[in-house]
């Protein structure tokens, strides 16, 4: 009961200050922008420099075919205003290396926008350069793909890509595949091969993938940090010296701390989520990973926020927290990128845990498993802070 007086207090005392009204701010903003400025299905349109190396007339021919099959739609030139550079440019079947040098200048070249003919969505567009020295200046200033299209006596194309250099091995052979000098017997390989159906699965889109981190960034690491902004107030005030001459147990006092944490991440969090996924998402494995989740973080603040007097000498290890402990997003956006030590990190797992849970079909063994995980490592940290707190108490 006087655990529930004590929290009662806190949250007067939390309404009051600024802390819990900025957090609900920003989760109206974030939810205000993934509403209105994250697509749910991204338009996701590339740029490509081309040359034809062929004559005028037959190239005139082959982009006319395109654009009345609707495949290319010709558009305003576009500018491009170079600098003066020198560069190599290897050749990867042979290894010959070619220097260029080039001089300031600007370029104006037509411009196309190229689509998919069954969906009528934009997927490209594309530049024509003047000539292949052209097309590889622009390839380089612009950090695109360029490409030399050219067709022989006998009607036969053929491409010379122009590459970054960074690109993965699996792209280089699927431009191969696209240009296959066989595309019938590709297409009968394709079809001979047997496809089993594992199970259909529902990916979330663009806009609800940006959930769980949001939830993360506002929810467990903005309590981490308002938990010690709270602590270094009372610091300031003298509030928890006072705890060392009154018989209330220090213990209820973070544990009140930690539980007004866990409130305004719950009411945050829910401000993010439910308008997004509505009835898709796991709503009570949610709230039982968010709030232990919460508690961890929480706790790990308390400890911290032990051995500083203020804000100011701890901001360099909390800053350094957050930022490490977003690292693992770069793996959660970027799946090829999967180092095991970003697996170090616990916002790794929570990730995850969240993303499961906002499936259709969630993993409840997984989730269940870290919920544990964080719960016990959030009592051991409680329990730690508790016992810093209680020798630093003096009078």
């Amino acid at each position: 009961m006087k655990l529930f007086s004590s929290y009662l207090k806190e949250m007067k005392i939390a309404a009051r200050g600024f802390y819990f009204y900025i957090e609900i701010f920003m989760a109206v903003l974030i939810l205000v922008i993934l509403l209105f400025a994250v697509k749910e299905n991204p338009v996701t349109s590339s740029k490509e420099f081309i040359y034809y190396e062929m004559s005028n007339e037959l190239k005139a021919s082959l982009i006319d075919d395109d654009i009345k099959k609707g495949a290319l739609e010709l558009v305003e030139p576009t500018v491009f205003k170079m600098k003066a550079t020198t560069f190599e440019v290897e050749n990867k079947a042979t290894g010959d290396v070619t220097s260029y040098a080039f001089d300031k200048e600007t370029y104006q070249l037509e411009t196309y926008k190229a689509y998919d003919l069954t969906s009528g969505e934009l997927e490209k567009t594309i530049y024509m350069a003047a000539d292949e020295d052209e097309m590889i200046r622009l390839t380089h200033q612009e950090k695109r793909i360029g490409a030399t299209i050219k067709i022989d006596d006998q009607g036969k194309s053929s491409y010379r890509y122009y590459n970054q250099g960074y690109e993965t091995e699996r792209y280089e052979n699927l431009l191969y595949v696209l240009h296959n000098e066989n595309p019938d017997k590709l297409q009968e390989v394709y079809e001979g091969q047997e496809i089993t159906t594992l199970g259909d699965t529902v990916l979330l889109n663009n806009r609800e993938n940006l959930v769980p981190v949001m939830i993360i960034l506002m929810g467990s690491l903005m309590g981490f940090f308002i938990v010690m902004a709270y602590i270094f107030l009372d610091k300031d005030e003298d509030v928890i010296r006072a705890y060392a001459v009154t018989p209330s147990s220090v213990w209820k006092y973070l544990l009140s701390k930690t539980m007004v944490i866990m409130t305004t991440v719950l009411i945050s969090s829910s401000i993010i989520t439910i308008p997004i996924m509505g009835a898709q998402a796991n709503y009570p494995l949610f709230y039982i990973l968010l709030l232990i989740s919460t508690f961890a973080f929480s706790s790990l603040g308390l400890l911290v926020a032990s051995f500083f007097d203020n804000i100011s000498k701890a901001f360099g290890v909390l800053y350094a927290f957050v930022i490490l402990m977003m690292l693992p997003a770069l793996s959660y956006f970027l799946p090829s990128y999967d180092p095991l030590w970003l697996r170090l990190f616990p916002t790794y797992p929570l990730l995850q845990a969240m993303k499961e849970i906002l499936m259709v079909k969630t993993d409840v063994g997984y989730v269940l498993i870290y919920s544990g995980v964080f719960l016990a490592g959030g009592i051991l940290l409680f329990f730690l802070a508790n016992q810093r707190f209680r020798k630093s108490l003096t009078v």
